[in-house]
């Protein structure tokens, strides 16, 4: 997919808040959840979507909560901050709530982005690409990395195995990708948290090279 040309992610933000691209969305929502970071960042974290529970109800990605903490705890344990060097956003700015119904956890439905939702939001993404111009966007869980293989790396192959993308590196001429696993797969227990805080810092590393 072709970046975009500039401007200001002040507007970029404006533009997100009163989009209505996705009518169903727009009739549900609490808010709209742009990014958050320093506009010249060398690296881009993003996840699918903001969860109901956290950013959706602040208009931030994922204020104060578990997931923000583990996020929190990955920057600073790598040395990074979102006020310096480090912009996290979602490829899809609104919480899904009759979307597509992927799973019922403890009895509970979970709606996730359909194919519309992505289509009209991933220009969004492209925008911030755009504008901050990252060295490396690190993508969180499958569904994030494979959108943006898709529709960055021109990639048709669509991955089911989580452990086979996390750390890989993907390059481009405007970014180097490196999938990983999400969050949730964290605080779920699917993943270790210590593996998961030892394999972001090793990334760092890279961020501090390229």
């Amino acid at each position: 997919m072709p970046i975009s040309s500039k401007k200001s992610l002040n507007k970029l933000h404006e533009e997100i808040s009163i989009c209505k691209q996705c009518l169903d969305l727009v009739k549900t929502r609490k808010n709209t959840v742009p990014g958050r970071g320093a506009p010249n960042s060398k690296l881009i974290i993003v996840g699918f979507y903001p969860e109901e529970v956290a950013g959706s109800k602040e208009g931030l990605p994922d204020t104060e909560s578990r997931q923000d903490i583990l996020m929190k705890k990955m920057l600073a344990g790598a040395g990074l901050s979102l006020d310096t060097d480090t912009y996290i956003t979602y490829l899809v700015k609104c919480t899904p709530q009759n979307a597509n119904i992927a799973e019922e956890d403890a009895g509970q439905k979970k709606y996730v982005p359909s194919e519309k939702h992505i289509s009209n939001c991933i220009n969004y993404f492209t925008e911030e690409i755009s504008i901050i111009t990252p060295h490396i966007i690190v993508s969180l869980g499958i569904d994030a990395s494979n959108i943006i293989l898709r529709d960055f790396f021109s990639s048709a192959r669509k991955h089911t195995d989580m452990s086979k993308l996390h750390m890989k590196l993907f390059e481009n001429p405007s970014f180097k990708l490196v999938p990983f696993y999400s969050l949730q797969e964290v605080l779920d227990g699917s993943v270790s948290e210590l593996r998961y805080l030892e394999d972001f810092r090793n990334l760092s590393k890279l961020f501090r090279i390229v």
